[in-house]
Parts: C-alpha cells; structure tokens; sequence
C-alpha cells in the first residue's frame, strides 16, 4: 500500500489517472485516486539454473498505468432509481475490467524479460563449455606438444648413436684392411726371399752337376775353358743377386714411405673424424638446448593461458552467483507485488460491496 501510495503521489502531479465515475459526488468530496504497476511474474525454473548472464542488463519497469477506481456513488443520489440502476451497472463492469487488465499484464509482460535472462544463462553456459573444451584442447596441445619433443629427442639420439657407430665401424674396418694389406706384404716379402734362396740353390745345384757333366766329357783344357764361362756366369749372376738385393732395398723404402704416408693420412682421417664429432656433439647439445628452451617458452604460456581462462572462470562465476543473487531478489519482489495485487484485489472487491 505504501509503494501504491508513493505511485499516486508521482502521478497526481503529472495528471496521469483520471477518475472514469460517471457519479460526481454533490459534497465535492471525491475517493483517493489509486494507482497500480501491473505484476511482474517471474519462472520459477530459472532458480534451478547454474549459470546465468555475465552482466544483467537495468531492469526497466515496462508495467502500464492503470487508470482510478471510480468514485463510489453519493448516498445523496440514490433518489434517482435510474441513475443508481446505471451506476451499479458500471460499478459491476469496473472491477472485471480492472481484473483482466492484470491478468492480461501478469500474463504478457515478463515473456521478454524471461526470454532475455534465458538467453543469458544460455550464454554463459555456451561460455563455460567453451572455457572447459579450451582448457582439454590446450592439455591435449600441451601433452601432444611434449611427446612429439621426446619423440624427436629419441630420434636424434638414435641417429647420433648410429653415425658415432657407423664412424667407429668405417675406422675399425680401415684400421683391420691396413694391417691385412700389412701381413699380406709382410707374407708377400717373405715368399720373395723364399723363392729367391731357393731359385739361387736350385741355380748351384744345377751349376754343379753341369760341372760334373762337362768335366767327364771334356778335357782339363775345355774344362778350363768351361771353367771360365762359368766363372763369368756366377759373376752375372752374383751382380744380378746384388740389383736384386738393392731392388728389394728400395722396395722397403718405397714401402716404408707408403706406409708412413697411410699412417699420416689415417691419423689425418681420424683427426677429423674426431673434430667431426665433436662438432656433431656441439650441435646436437646445442639443438637439445635449444629444444629445452622452445619448450621451457611453451610451458610457461601454456601456464599463463591457464591461469587466464582460470580468472575467466573465476569471474563467470562470480558474475553467476551476482545474476542468481538478483534473480532472487526479483522473486521476492514479484512476490511482494503479487501479495499487493491480492491486497488491492481484495481492497477492490470490499470497495465495491
């Protein structure tokens, strides 16, 4: 009654209700005019929601005027049996215009209200289930992210442990080719003098039974001869023995300097075999540090947009529980409203009889 009173007072000023009784009252006394906001009902379903709009819009009061209660008739004109049979009439008409009014009002009026906040809460469940599939698909980026580093990491350790192998193998395979060209030449040389000491006792053998053949057949005069020839012979052959022996002598060094030479190029090879893998090592280590950061940098913003969606949940949250709080506080207010419409109601009906 206090809210309908505040109500009349503002319209009275602005000249808003006009009083539709047919009756003018003979003292000039007229009944207060009154005024009444139509009702605005609320769905009870929105209390179960758990979510509601992040920002409840100003809540604009959309409930038409309703116009006066006519002024009830004077007991001065009741001599007029006409005029009280039409004035009932109107009287009778009054209150159920009044009632569908509200019904009409109460019935239309929070549709687009209720729209609006089911929209919202509609809204901001969309935003809390999208909050959720970020946050599993940026797990989900985060862990794919993770295992295709380690994976990477495997396969370049797995490809620096075949090349230190495959290096290791190439310098084993050239160390054994050496030494079995070595024991091959070594065994080559040792054929060589065989062969040769066996040529030259051959050659002697030979020699001596010639000397024996000659000496039956011929003379101590051709024999002599003979002798000489021979003589000349093993001088040549001596000669041959000893270009023979420098030949083998320069072969030895001619081998000596190769094998020098193959030493020097395999320390060489093995030199930069080694600076090679060192280099390798340097590179991969760095890549690895380089990888260790890369993946250090995507941590921390992975971090950083989790605890941004965290606070955005956080507020969603708040700004759920600050749209429940006024939900309810507009039920309660449809409550009073109701209660104060049964009380004009019931004011109305005790007015009219």
């Amino acid at each position: 009654l206090g809210y309908l009173s505040d109500e009349f007072e503002e319209h009275s000023s602005s000249s808003h209700l006009r009083s539709v009784s047919p009756h003018v009252p003979s003292s000039g006394t007229r009944s207060p005019r009154r005024t009444s906001k139509s009702p605005r009902p609320q769905n009870n379903s929105t209390e179960t929601d758990e979510n509601t709009s992040p920002q409840c819009n100003v809540i604009k009061d959309s409930r038409p005027d309703i116009i006066a209660w006519p002024t009830p008739p004077n007991a001065a004109n009741g001599n007029n049996s006409s005029n009280t049979g039409s004035g009932q009439d109107r009287f009778s008409e009054e209150p159920t215009k009044l009632l569908s009014i509200l019904k009409v009002t109460s019935s239309s009026a929070p549709r687009g209200r209720e729209s609006e906040l089911k929209k919202k809460i509609q809204t901001l469940e969309d935003t809390v289930a999208e909050y959720e599939r970020q946050k599993y698909n940026v797990m989900g980026t985060f862990s794919e992210y993770r295992e295709r580093v380690a994976e990477r990491e495997r396969k370049l350790e797995a490809e620096y442990s075949s090349k230190i192998i495959a290096l290791s193998e190439e310098v084993l395979g050239a160390k054994k080719d050496f030494e079995a060209r070595m024991k091959s030449f070594q065994a080559l040389q040792d054929k060589f003098e065989r062969e040769k000491e066996q040529a030259l006792e051959k050659l002697r053998q030979e020699h001596q039974k010639e000397i024996q053949l000659l000496e039956q057949r011929f003379s101590e005069s051709q024999l002599l001869n003979l002798e000489q020839k021979y003589m000349i012979e093993i001088q040549r052959l001596e000669e041959e023995r000893k270009s023979l022996k420098a030949e083998k002598e320069r072969l030895g060094e001619t081998f000596e300097t190769k094998l020098r030479r193959a030493q020097s190029l395999y320390e060489t090879e093995l030199t930069a075999a080694k600076m090679l893998y060192s280099k390798e090592l340097e590179a991969l280590r760095d890549h690895e540090e380089a990888l260790k950061e890369e993946l250090l940098a995507r941590q921390d913003e992975f971090h950083d947009r989790l605890q941004e969606l965290q606070h955005q949940t956080k507020r969603s949250r708040e700004e759920l529980a600050t749209c429940k709080n006024e939900v309810t506080a507009l039920e309660k207010r449809l409550q009073v409203k109701e209660a104060e419409v049964v009380a004009i109601s019931k004011e109305v009906s005790t007015e009219n009889f």
